[in-house]
């Protein structure tokens, strides 16, 4: 049997824009495939601030792969319990928030990859393996070389270690959390130029270590803006922003 692929990573690995969106209320398996036909590369399934429990991001993660996109989550905290149940649950990927140091990303690489790199338990017949049974060397190869590791810069001292972090080996990306970092750098919104400058060091530390850089935004303009700067992991809005937007625009039209 051939275990599946991160289409995710392998794109980024090309150096082209990839696209994600972050869900964090909708459960019915039909939001997944309605974001697999509008073209999406991804979903992050977010665990820090959505609603979501364990057997219900699990059901929706085996749609996501069975829909040919990859799924993502962002875990609420750097404990190894949730990373390696939801990697086993099928997730392509982790997206760890509030990192500040190279500790904690080295400490969230031993929790993601198995050894020699980290220290993650083995299972097969998961929604990882699609429920096949997987020999051990396969599978530690596989889920070490395909497992999407993203790192979220969203603190004051994370832009002081930036270098540090961006150099752990097995970083992948370097996600922004504007909103987040506006509020660290006590700024007054996410387009102030201290919070533009400071996404400007990520984007140049990201270049300087080889390591792909990305943000969040509802605004595409924002997102493009911030493509043609260097960043290539686009995170548009979230199943409630695509909803609110959806609805003001219809009653708009309509009056």
């Amino acid at each position: 049997m051939t275990l599946a692929r991160n289409a995710l990573k392998a794109k980024i690995a090309t150096g082209a824009m990839v696209t994600g969106t972050l869900a964090m209320d909708m459960r019915a398996p039909a939001y997944v495939h309605l974001l697999a036909d509008a073209g999406f590369d991804s979903i992050f399934f977010d665990l820090e601030h959505g609603v979501y429990d364990l057997p219900m991001v699990a059901d929706l993660i085996g749609t996501t792969r069975l829909c040919g996109i990859t799924p993502i989550v962002r875990v609420p905290d750097l404990r190894y319990g949730d990373i390696a149940r939801l990697l086993d649950a099928g997730a392509q990927g982790v997206m760890i928030p509030r990192i500040d140091t190279a500790d904690q990303v080295e400490e969230a690489i031993r929790h993601i990859k198995y050894p020699p790199r980290g220290d993650r338990g083995a299972a097969s017949v998961r929604g990882a393996t699609d429920y096949h049974e997987v020999p051990p060397r396969e599978l530690i190869s596989h889920m070490n070389n395909e497992t999407l590791v993203i790192i979220q810069i969203e603190r004051a001292q994370a832009i002081t270690n930036l270098d540090a972090i961006a150099s752990v080996p097995g970083v992948d990306v370097l996600l922004v959390g504007p909103y987040d970092l506006a509020i660290a750098l006590d700024a007054p919104s996410t387009t102030d130029p201290i919070v533009i400058a400071a996404m400007d060091q990520v984007v140049a530390a990201g270049q300087r270590h080889g390591v792909t850089t990305g943000t969040h935004a509802s605004d595409p303009a924002i997102l493009k803006g911030w493509h043609a700067k260097g960043m290539n992991m686009m995170l548009c809005g979230s199943d409630l922003r695509f909803l609110q937007n959806g609805a003001k625009a219809m009653l708009a039209g309509l009056r």
